[in-house]
């Protein structure tokens, strides 16, 4: 069976804990579209469920027959959840606690049916909205308080995917959520190697706060290193190729042409700062200006594609052009206890570097869609093989050298309906070519 067929929908149930009157229905049948979502730039998980009612679902208070939306009722008030597990050939897509209903627009209303959209969202980040935090989780590196506030707020996570920071810092609660929490650390945060940067965010394993560095590292990693990972992150476009969704040997060939939303554009890039930049710093302290122009280029950084230039008709040794501009005013001891001199987490150390590593990573951008791939998850990295448009022999350079190659999966959607499953994908890398720098 292909990928791109249905699906099997394993569990698909509605749940309400209310202690009064607890229920729970099956709605496997009734559902004709489900819509999961993970994205490094969200901290909580979505999702979205169409369903079908016939209005014979539940029996209301009354004793009736009813519909979902009116007979269990749907109320939005944190009781409501939907447990699912769908599987197809190469896996199962659950979540590590049902998702809570947050609201259902009916979307259609007949008389002898009721089309009801659900919209979903991870269990997690509800429970963090109600739990803001005071206090100090005090001073050390940012990963070891990331560990305490999601352990603290009884938030799942691997250790594996909670990456080490050199940063060191004092965390506050300041009163906000524990995911507003660490999500304000992650551009300051740096990694043991390579440019400042990090992501905050949620898939089917839990909370991730990962830096650009490591995601291109350990994707490339378990890419050269695991036959297996090759075959379910390899994605082949070419013009000739058949688009018989009935077959499995077309399980990793991209449904339709992908869809180039950004390229590389200089000017863009200079405003962002990827090139030169200057920054300024005042010590209230001291009274100490500073200002100098610096490439932000990290000789220590992982790319998808070939290195970057270090700078634009310009001696290494004599920067003067620059064209974005940064300005600090240091506070030295505003986080010690007592009358201290130190300043702690510069921020003209991290972020220009990290606006700039943020901007160089979204240089290009694709957006493509293949055959359901329950395995793949926000964060991996994925390699593309495009067809060559060449006058010459094809056969002897079948890939596109410039366009094919390493992405970083920004935003994923895996889509399931009665006939047909898909996977669509928003990718992103900084630099072109087909092989990689990342060491």
């Amino acid at each position: 069976m292909s990928l791109a067929g249905p699906s099997n929908y394993q569990v698909l149930r509605m749940e309400k804990s209310d202690k009064d009157n607890p229920q729970s229905i099956g709605i496997e049948g009734k559902t004709i579209s489900f819509n999961y979502f993970e994205s490094i730039y969200s901290p909580n998980i979505t999702a979205n469920a169409t369903i079908v009612d016939t209005g014979d679902s539940v029996v209301d208070k009354r004793g009736n027959l009813a519909t979902i939306k009116d007979g269990f009722p749907l109320e939005h008030d944190g009781t409501e959840t939907l447990t699912f597990k769908i599987a197809n050939e190469n896996g199962t897509l659950t979540t590590l606690e049902p998702l809570v209903v947050t609201a259902s627009p009916v979307t259609l209303d007949q008389s002898t049916r009721q089309i009801l959209s659900l919209e979903l969202r991870s269990k997690f980040s509800i429970d963090s909205s109600n739990n803001p935090k005071l206090g100090t989780y005090g001073i050390g590196t940012i990963d070891e308080s990331v560990k305490k506030i999601l352990i603290e707020s009884k938030l799942p996570f691997r250790n594996e995917n909670i990456e080490k920071s050199s940063t060191v810092d004092k965390v506050e609660g300041k009163n906000e959520t524990p995911i507003d929490i660490i999500f304000n650390l992650s551009k300051k945060s740096k990694p043991i190697k390579g440019a400042p940067g990090f992501f905050f965010y949620e898939t089917q394993d839990g909370f991730n706060f990962r830096s650009i560095e490591g995601l291109i590292e350990q994707g490339m990693r378990e890419y050269k290193e695991n036959q297996n990972v090759r075959d379910v992150r390899t994605y082949k476009y070419f013009n000739n190729q058949r688009q018989d969704l009935g077959s499995n040997e077309d399980d990793y060939n991209m449904v339709k042409m992908p869809i180039l939303k950004r390229d590389h554009n200089l000017f863009n890039a200079l405003k962002a700062g990827i090139y030169n930049v200057r920054i300024q710093t005042k010590n209230l302290l001291t009274g100490e200006f500073t200002d100098k122009i610096v490439n932000l280029l990290d000789k220590n950084s992982n790319y998808l594609g070939s290195k970057p230039k270090k700078s634009i008709d310009q001696n290494e040794n004599k920067l003067e052009k620059y064209c974005k501009t940064y300005s600090y005013v240091l506070a030295p001891g505003n986080i010690d206890e007592g009358v201290s001199d130190k300043i702690t987490n510069n921020p003209a150390e991290y972020e220009p570097q990290a606006m700039m590593r943020y901007s160089m990573l979204h240089s290009q951008v694709l957006e493509i869609q293949v055959p359901c791939n329950i395995l793949l998850k926000a964060g991996n990295v994925i390699k593309l093989e495009i067809e060559n448009v060449t006058g010459g022999n094809k056969i002897l350079q079948r890939e596109n050298q410039h366009r094919s190659g390493f992405y970083l999966i920004l935003h994923l959607s895996h889509h399931f309906d009665p006939k047909h499953s898909y996977t669509s994908m928003t990718l992103a890398r900084d630099t072109y070519g087909l092989y990689t720098s990342s060491k």
